[in-house]
């Protein structure tokens, strides 16, 4: 065990958010922050400063990781997380890494083996699996309020035409590119990027809710339709089949526009519940529920009661990335989403895609784990909340009756 843990941060512009919540977190102390862009150093300086921190950011990633942090965060170009984070284990550091975090089913494996060979931790940063309402669905469903859940369903819907980038790290959409007569732009890492791979955010999620893992995807895709995203299909569903004989649906959307979205659901034998972002409430029913009194409303939304959801980012889902990391590697112990955990998440939305590419044909989806998956270890850290929120009626409006 250690007092203290020294962080170095990669890519400064959704990495900003890791920066401050770092700066912000017990036991962590920021030595270091690097971005190629100007206005993304220029833009986390003035961030510092406003948080009387003293910390200039610096242009490589060689001169951060010369600094000797304990850990780094990698929050660069997605096509490049594979190569900084085996680069940083390599260096003797600790890594926390963005989504994707790997682009291909070698690279979770070189990560993999990176993480065995040097003995260093790697965890996922994966937001949405510390959103507040779900560690009230794994409480009611370890007290079998739902009774066997059978199915659960992910969404995650985000329109980004914003496929261009120029040398200072402005994005645009093509039609804004020809509209302004913009030159040498080049296209963004998600710019070709399969939809389905992009599933951590609902796929993991679910994941721990059920203490699940993957085992067969079909996937099917929708068409190619829009203009400003001609390199990706509009969407991706894919069909997942668990090691515990249930099924989840998942769909991505990253072309299609709409106000953006997360939303859950669960099916269980005794009942359900669900989820929607533009909502930010839980409807349930449960084995104490009649049928006939339908939905009640759980006024339970992102984040939790202990953090401020403005300033964490992702509803307050941010700063538990860095609180769990930091904690775990203090106290000596396994993060909560570790590399193993990470392929759980990011490997089924790899092979969804070659199943589509394949015309939607079941592929297999290995654990890459020396031992079999026996259960997770995720709620350890994050715990389960020990009061009951209130529910109230559910007014649904104007019935339909048949």
């Amino acid at each position: 065990m250690v007092d203290e843990l020294t962080v170095g941060v990669l890519g400064l512009r959704r990495g900003r958010s890791h920066l401050r919540n770092f700066l912000r977190t017990e036991g962590a102390r920021v030595i270091g922050a690097a971005d190629r862009i100007e206005q993304w150093r220029d833009r986390a300086a003035t961030m510092c400063a406003e948080m009387d921190q003293s910390l200039t950011p610096i242009a490589e990633f060689d001169d951060l990781l010369a600094l000797k942090p304990d850990a780094v965060v990698i929050a660069s170009n997605g096509r490049q997380q594979a190569q900084q984070t085996i680069q940083a284990l390599e260096a003797g550091c600790h890594v926390l890494s963005e989504v994707p975090g790997a682009f291909t089913q070698e690279e979770i494996l070189h990560i993999a083996a990176t993480v065995e060979r040097t003995g260093k931790q790697y965890m996922l940063a994966e937001n949405s699996s510390f959103m507040g309402f779900l560690r009230y669905w794994r409480r009611w469903m370890v007290e079998g309020r739902f009774g066997a859940v059978s199915m659960a369903d992910g969404e995650y819907l985000h329109y980004l035409p914003t496929n261009l980038v120029d040398a200072e790290g402005n994005q645009f959409t093509p039609a804004e590119a020809k509209q302004q007569g913009l030159t040498g732009l080049q296209p963004l890492w998600r710019s070709d990027q399969p939809p389905i791979q992009y599933l951590t955010h609902d796929l993991g999620p679910l994941l721990e809710v059920l203490d699940d893992r993957v085992v067969s995807v079909n996937c099917v895709e929708g068409p190619w339709w829009n203009p400003e995203t001609p390199l990706r299909a509009d969407g991706q569903y894919a069909l997942f089949k668990t090691a515990r004989g249930r099924l989840i649906r998942i769909l991505v959307s990253l072309n299609t526009r709409r106000p953006g979205a997360h939303n859950y659901r669960l099916f269980g034998t005794q009942g359900s519940v669900e989820w929607y972002s533009h909502e930010g409430f839980c409807r349930r029913i449960d084995s104490k529920r009649e049928e006939k009194e339908g939905w009640e409303r759980i006024d339970i939304g992102t984040a939790r009661d202990d953090v401020d959801e403005a300033d964490s980012g992702h509803g307050g889902t941010d700063i538990w990335t860095a609180i769990t990391f930091t904690r775990a590697l203090l106290a000596g112990r396994r993060v909560p989403i570790d590399v193993y955990r990470m392929a759980d998440y990011t490997l089924p939305g790899i092979l969804a895609n070659r199943s589509a590419e394949n015309g939607g044909g079941v592929i297999h989806v290995p654990d890459i784990r020396r031992e079999p998956f026996e259960h997770t270890e995720f709620w350890d850290h994050v715990g389960l909340p020990e009061d009951e929120p209130k529910g109230q009626a559910y007014d649904s409006g104007a019935g339909i009756t048949f």
